[in-house]
């Protein structure tokens, strides 16, 4: 490919089915499960649609919220609600995949991924890498992890490391050569101890700054000769608190707007994406709407094609032909 066909708004796949899931019992974080509504409010759908898809949208998963809690409720408990959950957006995105339809799962916190990314590896009978956009690796498990939240535990499941009852969910589990860290940022040690020990590819900040984006592109090349198909999940808490204010763990030191659009852009253009998960976005948090607005770029991109202010723009021109 030559660098102006990732300015193209080609698109050989166009059958969209958009997946909410407001799971939030996975993180400390209460205010995730407005997610899916705020980004369709935002207007998701048309924008997808005008760039070029033919967008469904399904019901809305039905998840466990915080707000449903009672004085009672343990982590424990959680689980139990949360493998239910999991299990039911593996199905339905098994479903759509066979279907041939590319899924956008909308969470909620990261532990949605555990079921959608075991839907699309069932479907494609294994042949799937992982693009893990985030500043976390989310790769503990029950016995590392300090929290106990399941958040923090979805990469790792979806790998076949950590507690049964979750890694029994997914029954084909993402070989580990298959599967890609980018913007990794904050990491706790046992983490850090697995994903050197299991030799598990990864790209953090500091590997951005010191070799640029060359780094990403070389290492996404090399996962694409392995697979044929593509999952990126993304945590929007991978993107700088300058661009994205509304992420349920905003940071400074993160991916710049540049970054994270090129990335996106060129994974969409390069690569055959089946489906996308994006995460941990807090509606109450946004200013002026930035984070989600950017959101739909990223989903556009990340499916290949492009929306932004200037395909925005031009279109009003469109329309008065």
């Amino acid at each position: 490919m030559d660098s102006l066909s990732f300015l193209e708004n080609k698109i050989s796949s166009k059958k969209i089915s958009i997946l909410s899931i407001p799971l939030n019992i996975g993180s400390d974080n209460s205010d995730m499960a407005d997610a899916p509504k705020y980004l369709l409010k935002l207007g998701l759908k048309e924008a997808l649609e005008s760039a070029g898809f033919q967008t469904n949208v399904l019901p809305e998963l039905a998840a466990s919220k915080k707000s449903f809690w009672k004085n009672n409720k343990t982590k424990e408990d959680n689980l139990s609600d949360i493998l239910d959950i999991v299990s039911d957006a593996n199905k339905i995105v098994k479903k759509e995949i066979l279907e041939k339809n590319k899924v956008l799962s909308i969470g909620g916190d990261h532990a949605i991924s555990i079921g959608t990314i075991a839907g699309a590896a069932e479907a494609v009978d294994g042949n799937l890498g992982v693009i893990w956009i985030d500043a976390h690796g989310d790769i503990n498990t029950h016995e590392t992890s300090l929290s106990g939240n399941v958040h923090g535990m979805a990469s790792a499941a979806i790998l076949g490391f950590g507690d049964k009852r979750l890694t029994d969910l997914v029954k084909t589990k993402i070989k580990k050569e298959n599967i890609l860290y980018i913007g990794l940022k904050d990491l706790d040690q046992a983490e850090i101890d697995l994903i050197r020990n299991e030799n598990i590819s990864r790209i953090t900040m500091l590997d951005i700054l010191e070799n640029g984006f060359s780094i990403i592109t070389k290492n996404i090349e090399l996962l694409k000769k392995k697979v044929d198909n593509i999952w990126i999940s993304l945590d929007v808490d991978s993107i700088d608190e300058q661009f994205a204010p509304a992420s349920a763990m905003a940071t400074s030191g993160s991916l710049s707007y540049r970054e994270i659009t090129n990335l996106i852009n060129y994974i969409g253009k390069s690569s055959e994406v089946i489906g996308m998960d994006i995460v941990e976005i807090t509606p109450k948090k946004d200013i002026d709407n930035k984070t989600g607005k950017l959101c739909i770029e990223l989903i556009a991109s990340g499916f290949g094609s492009k929306y932004d202010w200037y395909s925005e723009y031009m279109g009003h021109y469109k329309k008065l032909k």
